[in-house]
């Protein structure tokens, strides 16, 4: 395979090469603002929350600025609203068409992270304990 071909391997999710920077940080601000939405959450909260000054978070949340978020941002920002700071990457056109429901929280994330790292015999008592709770909450309709 040469150069020009790997050029044009499409490779689908977190690939913006025919983007320019301007409009990958606005992909970047529209996912934001979507979770902070989604977190019901406004700029003053959301700096407060995450420790960002609410002079940088306007100013990085201003799609006609030129102002970048840092990793350390993402990671405060991220926190704050308990998502993984997988959430607040852009989505291309693709992604955003085939995402369905809600992020999961980080907490959530941390939690199945524990489960699954259980010894056997305790996540299998853990699994009938839910299974007996859904069949009671199905009873109960």
């Amino acid at each position: 395979m040469n150069q020009s071909d790997v050029k044009n391997l499409e490779t689908g999710s977190f690939e913006f090469s025919q983007e320019t920077e301007r409009e990958f940080r606005a992909m970047q601000i529209e996912r934001i603002e979507s979770l902070m939405a989604y977190c019901s959450l406004n700029r003053n909260q959301l700096a407060k929350l995450s420790g960002v000054s609410k002079t940088a978070l306007y100013n990085k949340l201003d799609k006609d600025g030129n102002a970048s978020f840092s990793q350390l941002d993402i990671f405060r920002l991220a926190k704050a609203m308990d998502l993984s700071m997988v959430y607040l990457l852009p989505l291309s056109e693709q992604e955003r068409d085939l995402v369905k429901g809600s992020p999961v929280p980080a907490s959530s994330i941390r939690f199945v992270d524990d489960m699954l790292s259980a010894r056997a015999d305790d996540i299998e008592f853990l699994h009938g304990v839910h299974k007996a709770f859904r069949q009671y909450l199905a009873g109960r309709k």
